[in-house]
């Protein structure tokens, strides 16, 4: 029976998270529900979706920490002034992330079904992620996380929590693979943002100790901020840096291996939603020993778990893969059947069912 889903993500841009949550919006305006969707004024995933009436919460990030902790507490207290509108209305409230707390608080306050999705296993400053938990447990009816590994976060401790591992969009599942001719240079891939932990520094180094090897780092950044930072970093002959992309599919279709190098020590993967679109590409991954990553990476059959302190055991298995072509066939084909394990059928179940319970 169509119902009315009101929708709530905190920053509109081209991340997992708000691609996830594209996927379910579309997913409840196809079934015929009356959905409305609060988030940013910004351009991502969740712009121009269509029979969706889209509403701005009011928030403005900023390259200041300070002004965007402002901007976001102030974004929350209007965003709950919003939602007295719907007071009286049959709805059920779905927020994406831990992030929009005050949607989760009021939900609860209007005595409406409450539903968090949950991708983070903790976030800085700490204290700001005791309290988001804290809210997350104490006013969510349902509570979805991303992997199994995120179904232990302390933060979630005491609360039943529902599975859903991620899928990719239908833009994805509707693109044929690229077959790259022979002869062509090995490229190894990596998605991130301009952050440290996330292991883009290694990044610059393995281009730097592999000359044979093309590489490619594509950052969620606007081109100001990459153009300030490559000023700052030596970038060899072999890799190329692009700012923030609206389609990075041919990205993929032109790569060998998919890597992802976030420190374990300071954050976590809770999914590794790069990997999966690249492992639907035929790609093996090199990815941490820990977090929900290591769901989507099986050793020696699609990839290899390798931390990016041991950047020497990454370089040695970047060469084997870009020289022996009968493992990297393998594990290419190893990392298409593993994809098929994250299918989009099996979360838009999972997401119906919850819906109608």
């Amino acid at each position: 029976m169509p119902q009315k889903l009101i929708f709530f993500h905190l920053l509109n841009n081209f991340t997992g998270s708000a691609q996830i949550l594209r996927n379910v919006v579309e997913l409840a305006a196809n079934q015929g529900h009356k959905v409305v969707l609060y988030t940013s004024d910004t351009e991502g995933f969740l712009s121009e979706i269509e029979g969706v009436d889209r509403r701005s919460n009011h928030y403005i990030r900023s390259n200041h920490r300070i002004i965007t902790l402002f901007t976001f507490f102030l974004s929350q207290i209007f965003l709950a002034l919003q939602l007295l509108r719907h007071r009286r209305e049959n709805c059920t409230f779905y927020i994406n992330t831990i992030l929009p707390f005050s949607a989760i608080f009021m939900g609860k306050v209007l005595n409406k079904s409450v539903i968090t999705h949950v991708h983070e296993y903790e976030i800085s400053p700490g204290m700001l992620s005791r309290f988001l938990f804290w809210i997350v447990r104490r006013y969510s009816d349902d509570i979805i996380v991303v992997s199994h590994f995120l179904a232990t976060s302390p933060g979630l401790s005491g609360r039943n929590v529902i599975v859903i591992p991620n899928s990719l969009s239908t833009k994805f599942l509707k693109t044929k693979n690229v077959i790259i001719p022979p002869g062509n240079p090995f490229s190894v891939l990596m998605l991130a943002s301009l952050r440290p932990y996330k292991g883009i520094y290694e990044f610059l180094e393995l281009a730097a100790q592999i000359p044979e090897v093309n590489f490619t780092l594509v950052l969620s950044d606007a081109d100001e901020e990459v153009d300030l930072w490559k000023s700052k970093v030596v970038v060899s002959a072999n890799l190329e840096i692009f700012p923030v992309q609206k389609d990075v599919i041919p990205f993929y279709q032109t790569a060998s291996l998919i890597v992802n190098l976030t420190h374990p020590d300071e954050c976590l993967e809770t999914f590794g939603m790069t990997i999966l679109e690249g492992m639907f590409f035929r790609l093996p991954a090199i990815v941490p020993t820990q977090g929900g990553v290591t769901e989507l990476v099986k050793e020696g059959e699609n990839g290899f778990l390798i931390d990016c302190i041991h950047l020497d055991q990454i370089v040695e298995k970047i060469r084997l893969l870009s020289r022996d072509s009968e493992l990297y066939n393998r594990m290419a084909n190893g990392s298409k059947e593993r994809a098929k394990h994250f299918s989009v059928e099996s979360f838009n179940q999972k997401i119906l069912e919850l819906w109608e319970n």
